[in-house]
């Protein structure tokens, strides 16, 4: 046997639940402070979360009713936006149909609180909740440590500040660790609940087929136990294959109308693109591009060794091993994918740092007995936990910093200070107005203006064909697009965005002229539309 552990634990501990329970309402709570400011109005949260403001709309047009009841419910399930899942939209736009319901559906600031707390925040801290049961049971002190640990890290913070599919993914990923640790190869119902949840996961966004790996060890480990025949051994990973397939049309009921499954897998690829290319422009790529961003918000190189060496140690230990040995092998084939071949974002290692980081309680005894013996073990032991301790601070420190700023991030804001001293200097101008605007900048919008931005690299083909009348830039996409050192798989499209911009940058662009410069940005205004409201003593 290669593990000869007796899976069966002793009862929770009541007091430490009603611990845990404790910090998860203080930790839900918490998070309220940040995420229910900064977010006045849509101009507000296209300013500070693009993503954000996109999906709103998405979720603001499934929970619109339609000509018909047919067609209203068609378009809750095949909303024309899939670059994520149902299982992302479909519970936002029933938090915000409740909210609707309330009479609250209009109050932006509601709104996003609400889609932060219930989307973003609540996942993670029942994933949290899964991972210490998982390590200790909720039987010991440790369960609470453990927690404390685990929501202090500055990436699980952060993610919590928005309403995004990443923490569902989080969840949806310790769901399919939970359901494969606790059928402890038996290979029965907890199998099949891993493979639904790995289709859920697909839904979501596609990493699940990143659980390759750690299904594959499973099954290889009931082989090596004479616990499974070759035969049987096919026939489960035939099985679990078909059961992830039959939950990801479940998860994405779409999927079964051939057009929608065209645009979907047009969202698919052009997702795969980006996040591996690129926006527009390309994104470094490795190791030594995705380390900043690593230290940041998962912690310091010997930190992040030590984990993997504790992971390392629990599965040469025989109590347990099996669920260290799970960990690592989903936190592997993910980790290679993000660090060699594509762009690292924070929250795209979470759903596997997480599980990792939470291997770590190993170091922490459950009772005084259970200290090494040995006194270089010992002093070993005690130096480790010294060293996650410095880390813990230091992620508290990171993670109240973050946290001070996000709740304060619209006091002093440059771009809507910009916004405002733009509206003073066309005071002049009446009546309608094209209006073009970087998605970093703030814009409310006015009445008669048309607003409109764009995600893409701006030419001047671009501006022409919209005709707009004012034009608001970002001072840093500007520098960002300019900056040699920075490439795109379309050279050629790049360099006509860089002939704009360099324009713009310059005060030169043509049929414009410039009204307003400020760190944050620039305020353009068409020659025809300055003639008519400034005349030529000022539009020269």
């Amino acid at each position: 046997m290669l593990d000869g552990y007796n899976h069966s634990m002793p009862k929770p501990n009541r007091i430490v639940i009603i611990v845990l329970a404790i910090l998860s309402v203080l930790v839900f709570c918490l998070f309220c402070v940040p995420n229910s400011k900064g977010s006045e109005n849509m101009g507000m949260v296209t300013m500070f979360e693009p993503d954000e403001a996109r999906i709103y709309l998405v979720i603001d047009e499934m929970t619109t009713p339609k000509a018909s009841l047919k067609a209203t419910v068609g378009y809750f399930f095949a909303y024309n936006f899939y670059s994520y899942g149902f299982p992302f939209f479909a519970p936002s736009a029933l938090v915000f149909l409740g909210l609707k319901l309330l009479g609250v559906g209009g109050s932006m600031p509601a709104v996003m609180l609400w889609l932060r707390q219930i989307i973003s925040v609540l996942p993670m801290l029942i994933a949290a909740w899964i991972l210490v049961y998982m390590q200790d049971g909720f039987r010991t002190w440790r369960s609470v440590l453990l927690f404390c640990f685990l929501v202090t890290l500055p990436a699980l913070v952060q993610n919590g500040f928005w309403w995004h599919p990443d923490g569902l993914v989080v969840l949806a990923a310790v769901l399919v660790l939970f359901c494969l640790w606790k059928d402890q190869r038996r290979f029965g119902k907890h199998f099949f609940l891993a493979a639904f949840f790995c289709g859920i996961l697909i839904a979501l966004k596609l990493i699940g087929f990143f659980f390759f790996l750690a299904i594959g060890m499973t099954l290889v480990w009931g082989l090596v136990e004479k616990k499974l025949s070759w035969k049987r051994f096919f026939t489960l990973a035939v099985l679990f294959i078909a059961v992830m397939a039959v939950s990801v049309v479940i998860g994405n009921p779409y999927l079964v109308f051939p057009s929608e499954r065209a645009d979907a897998w047009y969202f698919i690829q052009r997702e795969m693109t980006e996040t591996s290319q690129g926006y527009g422009v390309t994104y470094p790529v490795g190791l030594r591009a995705a380390w900043p961003t690593m230290q940041a918000f998962f912690g310091q190189a010997v930190f992040l060794l030590v984990t993997l060496g504790v992971t390392a140690w629990g599965i040469w230990k025989k109590e347990e091993r099996f669920l260290y040995a799970l960990t690592l092998a989903w936190f592997i084939p993910l980790s290679v994918y993000l660090m060699f071949f594509s762009h690292f974002k924070y929250q795209y290692w979470l759903p596997v740092a997480l599980p990792m980081l939470s291997n770590l309680i190993l170091l922490v005894p459950e009772k005084k007995t259970d200290w090494p013996r040995n006194r270089l073990l010992l002093a070993g032991n005690v130096l480790l936990l010294v060293l996650i301790g410095a880390q813990m601070a230091a992620w508290v420190r990171t993670s109240a910093k973050n946290f001070t700023l996000r709740t304060n991030r619209a006091k002093d804001n440059p771009a809507i200070i910009f916004y405002n001293d733009s509206l003073e200097t066309l005071e002049p101008v009446r009546g309608q107005a094209n209006v073009y605007f970087d998605y970093r900048l703030y814009m409310p919008g006015k009445d008669g203006w048309r607003t409109e931005n764009s995600f893409d690299l701006l030419t001047y083909d671009f501006i022409n064909s919209r005709n707009f009348d004012l034009l608001f830039l970002s001072q840093q996409r500007i520098r960002d697009y300019l900056n040699p050192e920075v490439t795109s798989q379309d050279a050629e499209g790049l360099e006509q965005s860089r002939v704009f911009y360099r324009d713009a940058d310059t005060d030169q662009l043509q049929g414009y002229y410039l009204l307003l410069r400020e760190d944050v940005g620039l305020l353009y205004i068409r020659d025809g539309f300055c003639q008519q409201y400034y005349g030529p003593e000022i539009c020269q």
